[in-house]
């Protein structure tokens, strides 16, 4: 081919039209490309995203803002620190829900909440503060969330909802988080599941890791307390620093010197208590006494207990043998504390139901529900109650007090009218079960979140619910989804269509 033929193919039609197609193909991929690496590296960076989820999994609600604006005043600093570097974070399927979570609290409180990343195996010395000073356990998913005064350590699943397989099905991101920064803001108050008696509060899973109840979790990570456990009868024990203790399904008896301690606790300390009793352990026969002298304690603060219900009525859970009751909500003492804990359930249209898993009768012993002189005043209400065709033993067709509540109170300065107040809540263990306290779909957990409020006095998020994972639907607008639909059907395929049809145009005149 000679030069003349090389220099009429470059100036040819053919290699004009069909070289610009081909450059102009490639430089819009190449932009394609380039943009959405810049995208990337921007949302990355910046955090971008648009939560158009039905959930709305990581926004934070005006329930929290309302508690949290409470604590998060001018020059309160939270820091949340991740264990890994972001981009591990963020890999993480776990990591990447709560970092989004976490982000929505830095985006509405900027100058309270800081979020950073360290990564603990390069740099273990920067973690020793935590290590040794403040005893805490940390691994790469492990997160910690600090103010000048308090921290504490969470992991990843700590802001999950596992269902009996071990399966996630649910994301309690802001509830979690909510409870947490209040929790560091103040002084938690101290809560002590007591041990030494055969107590099921706790169990060991496959490899040996301690797996505590759901009643244990629900204090620590929903309402704040600070959990510990105690032994009672060691002589050096003692509950000086506590706010309120748990006694929790004990299979054997306690001491009377250990009774001794709950009963300064409670009477001079101004303690609360909160006792779960399961019929196995707290009924029995004559040979089976192992609970006998704590059930006289319970006695003398007004509860007696009564016995194994059963309910094959309209409030037996379906399928459950009679053994899972609906509670039904008294409301002939409205204006009472106890009735006053589930006040607001039962306004709601439609209310969530309160399920206890075999439930323990009790009854008062005291006359008018009022003990003697020399305790201050004690009264005695029910919370809770079963359906009228219910059962104890060979005594049917009856309603039973089926959790109960005693106040005491003492008046402490007559002149200036103060006073101060003691609670002890009795029901059975099947009231705490894991299904029945992380589902807001029941009024097990926002009455004991009540309760433990005026116990511990401070704030808990009551009301911010679960995140169920499933549907993955956007949330947008009828007419928003009508005018998506006609850009991405209608006009952005007649765009195209015209600029083709312009370029053949000008290409045949050409």
């Amino acid at each position: 081919m000679t030069n003349n033929e090389n220099r009429s193919v470059f100036k040819s039609r053919r290699f004009k039209y069909g070289s610009l197609a081909v450059a102009l193909t490639v430089l819009l991929i190449a932009l394609v490309i380039v943009l959405n690496a810049a995208v990337y590296a921007l949302t990355y960076s910046f955090g971008w995203y648009l939560d158009l989820t039905g959930e709305q999994y990581y926004g934070i609600t005006e329930k929290s803002t309302s508690l949290l604006d409470t604590v998060l005043t001018p020059g309160v600093k939270v820091q949340i620190t991740f264990c890994q570097d972001k981009d591990r974070v963020l890999d993480d399927d776990a990591g990447y829900y709560v970092y989004k979570c976490v982000q929505t609290y830095q985006e509405e409180y900027p100058d309270n909440v800081s979020v950073k990343f360290l990564d603990i195996n390069k740099h273990p010395e920067l973690i020793e503060k935590y290590t040794t000073q403040r005893n805490m356990k940390l691994y790469t998913y492990s997160i910690i969330m600090e103010t000048e005064k308090n921290a504490r350590v969470f992991d990843y699943d700590d802001f999950f909802v596992f269902d009996e397989n071990s399966n996630v099905y649910a994301f309690h991101g802001e509830n979690r988080f909510t409870s947490y920064i209040i929790s560091v803001c103040n002084e938690a108050p101290i809560c002590y599941f007591i041990t030494g008696h055969g107590e099921s509060y706790a169990y060991t899973d496959a490899n040996n890791k301690v797996i505590p109840c759901a009643l244990y979790e629900f204090l620590q990570k929903d309402v704040g307390y600070d959990v510990r456990e105690i032994d009672l009868s060691k002589p050096e024990s003692t509950l000086d620093d506590a706010k309120v203790i748990v006694i929790y399904d004990p299979a054997g008896d306690y001491s009377n010197a250990e009774l001794d301690k709950i009963g300064a606790f409670m009477s001079d300390k101004t303690g609360n208590a909160m006792v779960f009793l399961s019929p196995e352990n707290a009924v029995g026969t004559q040979e089976n006494r192992a609970l006998t002298k704590l059930k006289n304690w319970l006695r003398t603060w007004g509860v007696e207990v009564y016995g194994k219900v059963t309910d094959y009525g309209e409030n037996s859970l379906a399928n459950s043998g009679g053994s899972s009751i609906i509670a039904t909500y008294p409301t002939e003492l409205d204006g009472s504390f106890a009735v006053s804990l589930h006040s607001y359930l039962r306004q709601l249209p439609s209310q969530p139901k309160t399920i206890i898993d075999n439930a323990l009768a009790f009854t008062c012993p005291w006359e008018n529900n009022t003990a003697a002189a020399g305790f201050g005043e004690r009264n005695y209400d029910a919370i809770l109650l079963s359906g009228d065709n219910a059962s104890v033993g060979e005594e049917k067709n009856r309603q039973y007090e089926i959790a109960a509540l005693v106040r005491q109170v003492d008046n402490v300065d007559e002149l200036d009218s103060v006073y101060l107040t003691s609670y002890l809540l009795v029901t059975s263990t099947g009231y705490a079960t894991t299904e029945y306290l992380s589902s807001s779909s029941y009024g097990n957990r926002d009455i004991l979140s009540m309760l433990a409020t005026q116990m511990g006095k401070q704030l808990v998020p009551l009301g911010i619910e679960i995140k169920v994972f499933g549907s993955e639907a956007l949330n947008i607008s009828t007419g928003a989804a009508y005018v998506w639909t006609v850009v991405l059907v209608g006009v952005m395929p007649c765009a195209v269509l015209t600029v083709g049809a312009i370029v053949c145009f000008r290409r045949k005149r050409s």
